[in-house]
């Protein structure tokens, strides 16, 4: 699917329509609200409506602004996503962009299953919320500015079940198809962190629909349906992310190199002294994880300058060509204090992990008998280290292969 046909139906209207054509989409959508918002506190002004009913249209106006932002950003993502070196994942990929913005627009109809019903709803079988917003006898102005800014709620959220609809199937698929990977087949770790940000961006979208509540506060069946619309989105696009979170970063070859061996090579430097150190330590199948003391140099290091060099090797003494390394290099994230309350589960996943893999090293280490700087105790004397790639050369026999992150 070529980068321009990814646009929904309401970019392609909105984008022929002067002066919104004029600046880009992200301004445009902004210009868009904003319009709303001041022919809303005209329309307010000229037909005498109350504050709370300014006050009204003002959230709904807000919430489609939030809602837009978000959805903004799906399809800049997913124009920027690389191909993975995997042909039944990148088909996958493919073919999920191919339905999210399908050139016949159904990402509409979920729109319209929702504005149809509501209006329905709102006009013959619900309570008086018309009366409720504008007063009795509304103008017929009033009324064709309410049901634009309604068809704009609900075309929204028609968009959030699409997405996360689609974006479940994808996860569920990817980790499926990611389980018959062979050799160097992978998605890179940018874009499966792009599409878990794009889940999680879905969470928020079903957060935000609670600030809807407020206008429908006297009808208890809408506020119930606002609830459902919010944990329904929020379930499933937990589970997306979640699923996309399994899905290995790692071509199986380097998966198992990383999984199966047991020391590391960490590489800093600072103003031009380098410095390598031995190490232990743990993949959890997505991130590697090693502790150093607080003393020690390496820590200092990196305190100083974060980036790193970390080199995995399997050496076979017989055959020179059935030798393994790779090289990771980037970033280091220095776990802390600060990190406890967002990060506990990490740091203790982490520990966990340490303990299955290294039992003899583990128990020597947490004796009272050792320095202090050398225990095994979090924080107080060790200090967790996370290792974030940015580049990877991988080594097998004497062919060294370059590995997108």
């Amino acid at each position: 699917m070529g980068n321009k046909e990814m646009k929904w139906i309401y970019e392609e209207i909105v984008g022929k329509i002067p002066p919104f054509s004029l600046v880009s989409y992200k301004y445009s959508i902004l210009l868009q609200l904003f319009f709303l918002l001041i022919l809303g506190l005209i329309l307010g002004f000229v037909f005498h409506l109350g504050l709370v009913s300014l006050l009204y249209g003002s959230l709904a106006i807000m919430v489609a602004v939030l809602w837009s932002l978000l959805i903004l950003q799906l399809g800049p993502t997913l124009r920027r996503f690389r191909a993975p070196l995997s042909k039944d994942e990148n088909e996958l990929l493919e073919q999920y962009k191919g339905i999210l913005f399908h050139r016949k627009h159904y990402e509409a109809i979920p729109g319209l299953a929702i504005f149809i019903p509501f209006m329905a709803y709102l006009f013959y079988f619900g309570t008086n919320l018309l009366e409720y917003w504008l007063g009795k006898h509304p103008h017929i102005i009033l009324l064709l500015f309410v049901s634009l800014l309604i068809w704009d709620i609900c075309y929204r959220m028609g968009l959030a079940l699409w997405t996360s609809i689609l974006a479940l199937w994808r996860s569920v698929r990817l980790q499926q198809l990611a389980e018959k990977r062979t050799e160097l087949e992978h998605t890179p770790y940018t874009e499966l962190r792009s599409l878990r940000r794009l889940d999680i961006n879905n969470v928020f979208f079903g957060i935000i629909s609670l600030l809807l509540i407020p206008l429908f506060q006297i009808d208890r069946f809408l506020v119930t349906i606002i609830l459902i619309f919010m944990v329904f989105i929020s379930l499933i696009s937990m589970i997306s992310a979640y699923k996309v979170s399994k899905v290995p970063w790692l071509p199986p070859d380097l998966y198992n190199l990383v999984k199966d061996s047991s020391f590391a090579y960490i590489g800093t430097s600072f103003k031009g002294v380098p410095h390598v150190t031995p190490v232990v330590y743990v993949f959890d199948g997505q991130r590697i994880f090693f502790n150093t003391s607080k003393e020690a140099k390496k820590l200092k290091t990196m305190l100083k300058n974060n980036k790193v060099a970390f080199l995995i090797d399997k050496r076979d003494m017989s055959n020179i060509y059935e030798n393994k390394a790779v090289l990771f290099t980037g970033v280091v994230k220095i776990y802390g204090l600060a990190d406890i309350p967002l990060r506990f589960i990490n740091m203790l996943s982490a520990l966990s992990l340490f303990m299955r893999k290294y039992p003899e090293y583990t128990r020597k280490y947490r004796t009272s008998e050792l320095p202090k700087a050398w225990q095994l105790t979090p924080i107080i004397a060790r200090i967790l280290v996370e290792v974030k790639p940015i580049k990877i050369i991988y080594w097998r026999g004497a062919k060294q292969i370059s590995v997108p992150v």
